[in-house]
């Protein structure tokens, strides 16, 4: 509500002399209103009127730390927030901002509701308040009182927040504290590890735990290794501790597995900061020639034992997850029939990051669990693959109607790791199965809370872009997704198609769907009708409603898939559409045909140069533009059935038929089989690390210094072009940062970065050297790591984290709480002030000039006259005929007018001379 003030309302007192002046010198003449009007306005400026709204009240602006060391007093905030919501008076207004190791706001500041802070997710490995501060700051505007209250344990790990608060002090806007307690314990914890660089498998090293405390006592230590193997103590002990002191203690190891291997030192005992009592480092080691064989329940088949003759040191392993800090122990990996679902979108990344920036060689065997049909579409291993897996119209089989029922509920507005929402990467599921659509099928999109909502009505996918652009319009509106509503409106769709094959595909938070209303009886109907029902539920088996989408899936005689991460979704969406349009397995019979490639990538082989064998079925799927094809299997359609190339610093190779098949004897028994499955894993395995030069680490604190050395000896080879280091976190999602690396002198390079969390980073150079342009190598560096959390490292020397928010607080005039009373006792707001006296004054400047027009050139408004009747034209007399005897009198001639005087010049200029006075 907006109020009209005036700032000096005693100059309204102008007036008086305003008008006398008027009644002298200015009420007489033309433009005399105009006058008037303009003194008023000038006298109405000088009393400098204001127009102010959002006057009264205060802002409070919350900034609550949700890093790590806060531990439970995190829970406690939702509470605080509710407390400080009801306390707000009239004008009052809360806003909430969180940090962590970033800082967001929660909520800007408003009269009524609070946030849910599980809403607004930080990072919880640091507590940056500068940043949280600046926020707050921006939050309170202009003519607004307000306060910031900081809730935290003052343990901060960014710069100091000392210039932030400045900033506030300036504008009034004091800083309160409500400090978090520590418990009155003494405090001990694991500075640094100091391990190797680097190690070779079978090797033993010396290695230094520093462990720091801020009191005597003796702790009990153990170091424990950590490997795809399990868990292993290396040592233990005891050790005297003292304020200011760094006591080293000392362990050697021999690590049995190869990879990244973790070591963990914890000190025993209860500390007032639990989180820095056990620290943690990374190790490298190096594998030699291992390759790692994944399929069926992990035995050794005729695959896995034909790479072993070949003399490899085989691992085999059943499907399952695999991380890239075990694939860094190995040389190659080979997925014998592994379905996609079976690794998961992380092992799927870092299989894909593994290949590209660390140079390893993957292949990938056929089947009726493999490539497309085991749901690579649109994956990360997809896009190291020498083959592509899309769904093209000419290998169709029949044309589909499909309608895609998304959840669109407000468990669906959440926020997933890459900054997307869970119905942003719906929406692009949804798209990923449109795109594999022809124009021949039909597709129906519904987005479904309370009730269904048409997006794209059943349609020909001919028009591919404009319904993934319907698609992508796509937003959370609250509610959950009720299940029958769903199953109802997208199988109207269904039943007006008349296509061979009709398939409702349902999408459903598996914790939020619910109303499944009489779905037995529908789902009967539908199966009657030749509709079938696929169900893709986000989340797991263990969610509440996991159940009922598992019951709909199998009385809809169609496929259920789970996924715990909304990242996956375009692929599971892909993986469906691609089961139902076609067959990505052809299953006929054919011999495959060796093809002139295979001689120069492989080498001559008599074994290898024979007739090939007959195999019952392959994969269908078609050769990426820079790939070399090895043999084809001439079916229909004809596809490729051993393809390879180089991708980024690493080998793949597609095999697309089943290598371990027991209805192929033919190809068991073929003499090639060992040779070719042997050189293919050589060949996938021989990028691995350059030996073009050295990549080492030096680190200060949580900044790190990069070093690349290159070989002297191999001088022609440096690369011409500056190279990047990739820097993959195990566990990440996409592709690793690239940081870019700065010559210093001759065949040396360097680049700095900070360690911004405890989990560990694995930098490998990527550098193309000058005799072999299109091959890029890898050189791989140290495993890097902080022991600890930053948010809990040790602080010896540092002041406690209640005296840094009491520090805080004298500087801006504010104070330390124990509770919220009095937060809303501020000075009152004067609001947003608009002054109006330049507009006032303009409009008096405009009257001015117009006044003046007015006078100058006589434009004043006359009342126009009516026009005076024209004289009648003079007429002469009819004349009277005289009598015949009389004769004519004479008469005197006519007088004429005497002339009328004209107006000389001297008359013209004195009338102009009148006018001008005037």
């Amino acid at each position: 509500m907006s109020t009209f003030l005036l700032a000096w309302p005693e100059a309204a007192a102008l007036l008086v002399p305003a008008a006398l002046l008027w009644w002298q010198l200015g009420r007489r003449g033309p433009g005399r209103l105009m006058r008037a009007v303009m003194l008023a306005l000038l006298v109405a400026a000088a009393t400098g009127p204001e127009l102010a709204w959002d006057r009264g009240g205060s802002d409070v602006v919350l900034v609550l730390d949700r890093s790590a060391s806060m531990g439970e007093a995190r829970a406690a905030q939702d509470e605080l927030v509710q407390l400080a919501a009801d306390a707000r008076r009239s004008g009052d207004r809360l806003g909430v901002v969180v940090f962590g190791d970033g800082a967001g706001v929660a909520q800007a500041p408003q009269t009524t509701g609070r946030p849910r802070l599980t809403d607004r997710p930080v990072g919880d490995s640091g507590s940056d308040l500068v940043d949280a501060l600046a926020l707050a700051d921006a939050l309170i505007a202009p003519g607004r009182s307000g306060r910031v209250l900081v809730h935290s344990d003052g343990e901060l790990t960014g710069p100091s927040p000392q210039g932030a608060a400045a900033a506030l002090a300036l504008r009034g806007v004091p800083v309160d504290a409500l400090p978090v307690a520590r418990p009155p314990l003494p405090d001990a914890g694991v500075a640094r590890i100091e391990l190797p660089a680097s190690l070779a498998l079978g090797e033993s090293f010396m290695a230094a735990a520093v462990v720091v405390g801020d009191a005597v006592e003796r702790r009990g230590w153990q170091v424990v290794r950590h490997d795809e193997r399990g868990a292993h103590v290396v040592a233990r002990g005891q050790v005297e501790l003292g304020p200011g002191l760094e006591v080293t203690v000392t362990f050697a190891d021999r690590p049995a597995a190869p990879g990244v291997v973790t070591y963990e030192v914890t000190l025993e005992g209860q500390d007032r900061v639990p989180g820095n009592d056990v620290g943690r480092a990374a190790l490298r080691v190096t594998g030699g020639e291992r390759v790692l064989v994944m399929g069926g329940d992990g035995s050794a088949g005729n695959l896995a034992r034909a790479v072993q003759a070949a003399g490899f040191e085989v691992v085999t392993r059943p499907e399952g997850p695999v991380t890239l800090e075990e694939l860094l122990g190995y040389r190659a990996l080979v997925l014998e029939q592994v379905p996609a679902d079976r690794l998961g979108l992380p092992a799927m990344t870092a299989i894909g990051q593994w290949v590209r920036h660390f140079g390893g060689g993957l292949v990938l065997t056929g089947g009726r669990r493999g490539f497309g049909a085991g749901g690579y579409h649109k994956s990360p291993i997809e896009e190291v693959l020498p083959v592509t897996l899309e769904l093209r119209d000419e290998h169709r089989q029949m044309a589909v109607a499909m309608a895609l029922t998304l959840d669109r509920s407000g468990s669906m507005a959440a926020t997933t790791d890459d900054g997307r929402t869970k119905m942003d990467l719906a929406n692009a599921g949804v798209a990923a199965a449109i795109e594999l659509l022809g124009p021949h099928d039909e597709v129906a999109v519904h987005a479904v809370d309370t009730r269904a909502h048409v997006v794209v009505p059943l349609t020909a996918a001919s028009d591919t872009a404009s319904l993934v652009g319907a698609v992508a319009g796509i937003r959370s509106e609250g509610g959950g997704i009720y299940v029958y509503e769903a199953l109802v409106e997208a199988g109207k769709e269904l039943l007006r198609s008349d296509k061979g094959t009709r398939h409702l595909v349902l999408f459903a938070d598996a914790a939020d769907a619910e109303e499944p209303g009489d779905y037995r009886r529908l789902l009967d109907e539908y199966r009657a009708a030749g509709i079938t029902v696929s169900v893709i539920g986000l989340g797991s088996e263990a969610d509440p409603d996991a159940a009922l989408l598992a019951d709909i899936a199998q009385r809809g005689g169609g496929r259920l898939s789970f996924t715990s991460r909304a990242e996956d979704l375009p692929r599971v969406f892909a993986q469906e559409t691609v089961l139902v349009a076609r067959s990505a397995w052809v299953d006929a019979p054919v011999t495959l045909v060796r093809e002139p490639a295979l001689t120069a990538l492989l080498g001559p082989s008599e074994a290898l140069g024979g007739p090939w064998p007959s195999v019952p079925g392959y994969n269908l799927t078609y050769a990426r533009p820079r790939a070399t094809v090895l043999a084809t299997a001439p079916g229909d359609p004809t596809g490729p059935a051993v393809a390879a190339w180089r991708v980024g610093t690493g080998h793949a190779v597609a095999l697309a038929f089943d290598l371990d098949d027991p209805k192929a004897p033919g190809l068991l028994a073929w003499p090639g089989y060992a040779p070719l499955v042997s050189s293919l894993v050589r060949w996938a395995s021989g990028a691995g690390q350059s030996a073009l030069g050295t990549l080492s680490a030096e680190r200060a604190g949580r900044h790190v210094t990069l070093r690349l050395e290159l070989d002297p000896d191999a001088h022609r080879a440096w690369p011409v072009a500056a190279p990047q280091v990739a820097l993959a976190r195990p566990g990440q999602l996409g592709d690793p940062a690239l940081l870019p690396l700065q010559p210093v002198d001759a065949g040396r390079y360097e680049a700095t970065f900070r360690l911004a969390d405890d989990q560990p980073v694995l930098p490998s150079a990527i550098l193309t050297p000058a005799d072999a342009p299109d091959r890029p190598v890898a050189i791989h560096g140290p495993a890097l790591r902080l022991a600890t959390s930053p948010e809990t490292e040790p602080r010896l020397g540092r002041p406690p984290g209640a005296q840094a928010l009491a520090r805080l607080t004298q500087a801006t005039r504010g104070a330390v709480r124990a509770d919220l009373h009095g937060l809303y006792d501020n000075p009152p707001s004067r609001g947003t002030l608009a002054p109006l006296a330049p507009w006032l004054v303009a409009l008096a400047l405009a009257l001015l000039l117009l006044e003046i027009a007015t006078r100058r050139m006589d434009l004043r408004w006359r009342r126009p006259r009516r026009a005076a009747p024209r004289p009648e034209p003079l007429r002469a007399p009819r004349a009277t005929p005289a009598p015949a005897a009389e004769a004519p009198t004479p008469t005197s001639p006519t007088q004429p007018p005497p002339p009328q005087p004209t107006q000389g010049l001297h008359e013209a200029l004195r009338e102009l001379q009148k006018r001008g006075r005037r």
